[in-house]
């Protein structure tokens, strides 16, 4: 049992990365102005923002995949040898901006209207909490083979 909840959190954790680094790579290679970010900036000033928001999201992207990519190496080796402490470094790197996120889209919607939400963030945040408890009641005896 315990070799299964180490299985889980490693996978859940590749799960989080290999998400962090399609976002990443979503956010780089953006065109146009996504739609619910759109929504939060007056018509009159959609214009104005562009370089600033392409600027933004480059720099998003590209922080969110090599965060994506380094979370799947963490969890390949460090966490897969039952690393706790590696283990709960990772959760709280990915944590961080999941909810500086999730902060940042409530204050966006209440400022704006936009249509964003803390839900997505919340969902990851969740998967990165259940991540860290499989790996953590999964153990120390052996490393996963």
């Amino acid at each position: 049992m315990r070799k299964f909840f180490r299985l889980a959190g490693v996978t859940l954790f590749v799960a989080l990365s290999c998400f962090m680094v399609a976002f990443g790579a979503l956010y780089t290679s953006v065109h146009d102005l996504l739609w619910f970010h759109a929504a939060a900036v007056p018509n009159e000033a959609l214009e104005a923002v562009r370089p600033l928001y392409f600027a933004l999201m480059k720099l998003i992207g590209g922080a969110s995949g090599s965060l994506g990519a380094l979370g799947a190496f963490v969890a390949l080796t460090a966490v897969r040898r039952c690393d706790k402490g590696a283990a709960v470094a990772l959760a709280l790197a990915f944590a961080a901006p999941l909810v500086t996120a999730a902060n940042v889209a409530e204050t966006l919607a209440a400022e704006t209207g936009s249509p964003t939400s803390w839900r997505i963030m919340g969902a990851l945040l969740a998967v990165d909490v259940a991540a860290l408890l499989s790996v953590l009641i999964g153990g120390r005896d052996r490393a996963l083979t």
